[in-house]
């Protein structure tokens, strides 16, 4: 290999990706050997800052089992209340049909008081005179139409026009 390789692939030569064409060129490039090696001293600075880093930094325990405790115990909340409501609709039910005086006997029907039937007078309509109607006509009354005056129409303006730059 006559040409250098690029620096990325000196770079991958740490994770452990050697081409053979870069393998070979190593044999006898003193630079290239020079690179490759300092970008794996780079790498292993990087690794142990970041190690050191983590080992000092606060980091929360994770939480989880609390977590999954608590949804349990929702659960069990909601479980329970269903079941409570459940109960209480039931005990409802038994108390009304056994101490509620008829309340599934037929005879209670006649204990509910029957609405009336209620009768609405029919509208009255004032007699129009004929002079103003037209067939098919709904009749206007006149005191709108006098009172009413039209808006004026407002003039049309053109919007101003953005200034020319000359240059």
């Amino acid at each position: 290999m006559k040409v250098h390789p690029l620096e990325i692939d000196l770079a991958f030569l740490s994770d452990g990706e050697m081409d053979e064409n870069v393998a070979e060129h190593l044999r006898w490039c003193a630079r290239c050997r020079s690179v490759a090696t300092d970008y794996n001293w780079l790498q292993g600075e990087i690794e142990s800052t970041l190690a050191a880093a983590a080992d000092t930094a606060d980091a929360p325990r994770p939480r989880w089992c609390a977590v999954q405790s608590g949804v349990r115990a929702c659960r069990r909340r909601q479980t329970v209340g269903v079941r409570i409501s459940s109960f209480a609709s039931v005990v409802m039910a038994a108390c009304l049909m056994l101490f509620a005086p008829g309340f599934l006997s037929p005879a209670s029907a006649t204990w509910m008081t029957q609405p009336g039937l209620t009768v609405l007078p029919e509208p009255s309509i004032a007699p129009i005179s004929d002079e103003r109607v037209l067939p098919a006509a709904t009749p206007t009354p006149d005191a709108f139409c006098e009172e009413a005056t039209p808006l004026p129409t407002p003039a049309f303006v053109l919007p101003p026009a953005p200034p020319r730059v000359e240059g």
